[in-house]
């Protein structure tokens, strides 16, 4: 199968680009995602075309665009390692397994209304989130191993990398939301029994470490960590704005947040002796900014009234995380990566 010759000199041209782009777009939408789930517990009147489906349905069409047209490129008469087959095989799945969930939320939104934060058509389209956001940090890793750029396209591809594990850790945020909050419609949001608290609590508490090592695990590049827990504080500060709830005051603090990463890139070395041991060191100890998180988490575990018992499951988090982190960096290698044939020159 050959795509025509028109459109497969255009995506030969634009191909450098497409997983980029997919990487920022897919921030966007978990943006418009982070949005969506304060405008749920503000109880905020609900139906479908918000401004948070908005911000996030346009970042999930572009995803859409980008990694489908990532995908049509096996059929550009170029050869392409296998890896980058793959990889963009399960963004493109999963982007429309995302506008599948989409057409579900509205159905049930027309039918049921306002809907709790564990329905069916919000487990879809978080999962397809995640599905999609893993996909674009395996593609792109394959593709920065495939293509020797420089300037510009190098840097943007890392950037973009590093932009895409935080998109990632954002969607798993998500899910956990959607999988462990008690409910929109409780007026005492504490997760109960005890020990499904303390899951909670380890379940959140590593997905910072999870972000940074897998940053500076799959990039590889130094810096990469930062940019990541950078680009997490400042959605964060984002969607506090458009909330109306930024404190001038406080939103300095939020720089606080970048050190992870910066301790990340300092202290952890992929490919060096004993790399996994300080991952998991780093992992435990990164965990415990948990305490200073705050927001609907702090509410659902309290961790404020049992800070040993918070601090040993936000250690273990750490622990799981760390492995998380070396687990897709070895699926990430594990792709396999042939090298590519050369470039057919456009007409």
């Amino acid at each position: 199968m050959r795509v025509p010759p028109l459109v497969a000199n255009l995506l030969l041209r634009v191909s450098p680009w497409l997983l980029p782009i997919a990487a920022v777009a897919a921030m966007v939408e978990l943006i418009g995602g982070g949005w969506d789930i304060q405008w749920h517990i503000r109880h905020v009147p609900e139906f479908f075309w918000t401004p948070p489906h908005i911000v996030l349905y346009s970042g999930a069409g572009v995803v859409l665009l980008a990694t489908g047209a990532a995908f049509v490129l096996r059929w550009s008469g170029r050869s392409y390692p296998r890896s980058v087959r793959a990889g963009t095989a399960i963004a493109f799945a999963g982007a429309v397994l995302q506008f599948a969930a989409g057409g579900f939320d509205s159905a049930w939104h027309a039918r049921f209304g306002a809907d709790d934060s564990l329905s069916p058509p919000h487990v879809m389209l978080t999962a397809a989130m995640v599905i999609t956001t893993l996909g674009i940090v395996l593609a792109l890793h394959a593709w920065r191993r495939m293509e020797a750029a420089g300037g510009v396209r190098r840097a943007s591809a890392w950037v973009a990398h590093a932009v895409s594990v935080t998109a990632m850790t954002w969607a798993t945020w998500g899910l956990l939301f959607i999988l462990l909050f008690p409910g929109l419609f409780r007026t005492n949001v504490l997760v109960e029994p005890f020990g499904l608290r303390l899951f909670t609590a380890a379940a959140f508490a590593g997905l910072l470490p999870l972000m940074v090592l897998t940053s500076a695990r799959v990039v590889g590049r130094r810096g990469a960590a930062t940019l990541s827990a950078a680009v997490q504080a400042g959605g964060a500060l984002l969607i506090t704005g458009l909330m109306g709830d930024l404190d001038p005051m406080t939103a300095p603090f939020a720089a606080l947040f970048v050190l992870p990463g910066v301790l990340a890139d300092l202290l952890y070395r992929p490919d060096s002796r004993g790399s996994l041991y300080v991952a998991i060191a780093l992992g435990a100890i990164l965990a415990q900014f948990a305490f200073l998180t705050g927001g609907v988490v702090d509410a659902m575990t309290r961790p404020d009234l049992i800070p040993v018992a918070a601090a040993l499951a936000f250690a273990a988090g750490g622990v799981v995380a760390a492995i998380l982190a070396e687990r897709i960096g070895s699926a990430a290698e594990g792709l396999g990566a042939e090298p590519a044939g050369p470039a057919p020159v456009p007409a």
